[in-house]
């Protein structure tokens, strides 16, 4: 049954075009409003990378020629066809081709209008702009010449597509308009730069009745996107947000209360079951251990199956991200385990992507040598069953002779390489890093992945793929061969990775913070465990590092059954934000802008 018979547009820079996190947000949620929507587009920019995932196809004949309008009266190029995700959307991409010689004119405009200062802008607020402005001009186009329908909503995501919405509220108001901001560019920043303590100062605005002042966007040298994103949050028909704690932050920043939230979704049923999970996590696991015995054992004994294997991940922010949080309280946790006696090992990869000078030569002789003994040991071992065989055929035990000397001499030569790093401490990286915040809070917390380090640390900055020549796995297969995701986030918006490793079949650590972690409090328990809460809000920083401190050595401490309901608990908390039932915000949203 459809939504309503009407069309809905969905303008977003990230359609077949994935720089960020909308482009999940738009793709994982499609079959879902396509079925809800009978008449849905999507637009997006066009670069030459996006026909990887655009499937042209030539247009039907009343968009053919207003394409061909368009690109007479306008100098706009639109491509039409599939985007080629689950569901196939039709899609039109823009070229927007004469609007870029025409962008001081665009902004003169936007000055003129909505008093968007854009004297200075850099390269991310110009490179959109253009194409932004144009979307505006093609759905104009397309709604005047009746292609889209008169009940036509225009959904527009973040301040990189807001000129189109701008330019329709002054064109054509008839064409309802939906902005979403999925964090504010303002807020980001001010929590990423840490000079000055965001919450704080939303917390003490709001209870006062203040809104900020723009002259804040101009120290921080954002005033362009920042009054863009307001003056789309303030002109929409229908304002929206993904979290309600991102919409704490856009009625002090923006001055205007989201009227309805978005939270972020997946499609659940991409995702394993938990008894496929289970099977899948024992050979992943398997997979993780290979890897962890050629990068440990050349330098010392490591005893790969009784090593609990815990990861963190997402974009290189080092304060909004919690990765300082994340650093300093396995630091802490060293410290308690070496004080412990205990055997029981961590190993934390980050995954964190940052430019890199290649891998690690010893690393790369390392995974080489443990390869070539795993290929002549598999080639022995099946020629030992065979010489045991024909000893068993004649009545006779299998002597000493059952193993090749070639082999035990080819295996001896090996095992002498092995052991010539024996004793040196293996790096924190299978990668060359240029010094970054991440290597000096590992070295400040004296996180050396020496001998007699029970918290073990591999700094993974590349993405993670098949084909590596390290690892070799991709994210997800590496997420499920793991045992816990920790997110300790102090700006996340949403928060994609905690919600995928808790459907991924792990236990999860989040932060009152973060959009997910709100969105799901109300669902836990009282001292739940599978989806674990980090309180950060309004708390002191050696107290976040301490309690999450105290939340590892928790889960480390746990035995296998108990992490085991803890894992399937997780999952079942997951289904909680399915597109199958998320999907529903959205049509509350185009509901109220059609009223409006």
């Amino acid at each position: 049954m459809t939504f309503f018979n009407g069309t809905v547009v969905e303008v977003s820079y990230e359609i077949a075009n994935k720089v960020g996190g909308i482009y999940t947000v738009v793709a994982s949620k499609m079959e879902n409003i396509l079925s809800k929507i009978k008449d849905y587009y999507v637009i997006g920019p066009f670069y030459s990378k996006s026909l990887a995932e655009f499937e042209e196809e030539v247009p039907p004949v009343h968009l053919k020629r207003c394409f061909e309008l368009l690109k007479e009266k306008h100098g706009i190029d639109c491509k039409y066809g599939k985007w080629f995700i689950e569901g196939k959307p039709k899609c039109i991409l823009i070229d927007p081709g004469r609007q870029r010689e025409k962008i001081n004119e665009i902004k003169g405009k936007l000055w003129e209008i909505y008093k968007i200062d854009s004297l200075g802008s850099d390269w991310w607020f110009n490179e959109p702009l253009p194409w932004s402005w144009s979307t505006g001009i093609v759905i104009e186009e397309l709604y005047n010449s009746s292609v889209f329908r008169s009940n036509t909503i225009a959904h527009f995501h973040e301040w990189l597509s807001g000129a189109g919405l701008l330019y329709l509220k002054s064109r054509n108001p008839d064409v309802k308009t939906v902005f979403t901001t999925h964090a504010t560019v303002l807020g980001r920043t001010i929590a990423e730069v840490g000079r000055e303590d965001l919450y704080k100062m939303i917390r003490d605005g709001l209870s006062k009745g203040e809104t900020m002042n723009d002259s804040k966007a101009y120290e921080y040298n954002l005033q362009a996107k920042h009054l863009m994103e307001k003056a789309c949050c303030n002109n929409a028909d229908v304002f929206t947000t993904v979290s309600h704690i991102v919409a704490m932050e856009c009625e002090y920043i923006l001055g205007r209360k989201p009227d309805v939230i978005l939270p972020n979704g997946l499609n659940m049923e991409n995702f394993p079951i938990m008894e496929e999970l289970s099977n899948l996590h024992i050979s992943h696991r398997e997979r993780i251990r290979k890897f962890l015995m050629s990068y440990f054992s050349p330098y010392y004994e490591f005893d790969v199956k009784n090593t609990l294997l815990i990861f963190t991940s997402g974009r290189f922010e080092f304060r909004n991200k919690g990765i300082d949080v994340f650093i300093d309280s396995l630091g802490k946790l060293n410290q308690i385990l070496k004080g412990m006696k205990t055997k029981k090992h961590i190993v934390a990869f980050i995954w964190i992507p940052c430019e890199t000078r290649g891998e690690k030569g010893e690393v790369m002789e390392n995974i080489s040598l443990f390869n070539r003994a795993e290929e002549i040991i598999e080639r022995e071992t099946e020629e030992i069953k065979e010489r045991i065989m024909e000893c068993f055929a004649k009545g006779i035990l299998p002597g000493k002779n059952v193993m090749d000397e070639q082999f035990l001499n080819d295996l001896r030569k090996m095992i002498l390489q092995l052991k010539a790093k024996y004793n040196r401490t293996p790096p924190i990286s299978p990668f060359d890093v240029p010094e970054n915040s991440i290597t000096l809070a590992l070295k400040r917390n004296g996180l050396l992945n020496r001998r007699e380090d029970k918290v073990k640390v591999i700094y993974y900055p590349a993405y993670l793929s098949k084909i590596d020549g390290l690892l070799a796995m991709d994210y997800y297969n590496a997420v499920i061969g793991c045992h816990v995701g920790v997110f300790p986030s102090y700006y996340e918006p949403w928060g994609y990775t905690p919600l995928e490793t808790a459907a991924l079949g792990l236990q999860t650590i989040t932060t009152d913070l973060s959009g997910f972690g709100t969105f799901i409090s109300s669902r836990l328990e009282k001292d739940e465990m599978s989806i674990v809460i980090l309180p950060r809000m309004n708390k002191p920083y050696e107290e976040i590092v301490d309690k999450l401190t105290h939340i590892l050595l928790k889960i480390y401490k746990m035995d296998k059954r108990k992490r085991g309901m803890y894992k399937i608990r997780a999952k079942q908390l997951s289904l909680k934000a399915d597109w199958k039932v998320l999907i529903k915000n959205y049509l509350k949203a185009y509901s109220l802008a059609m009223k409006r």
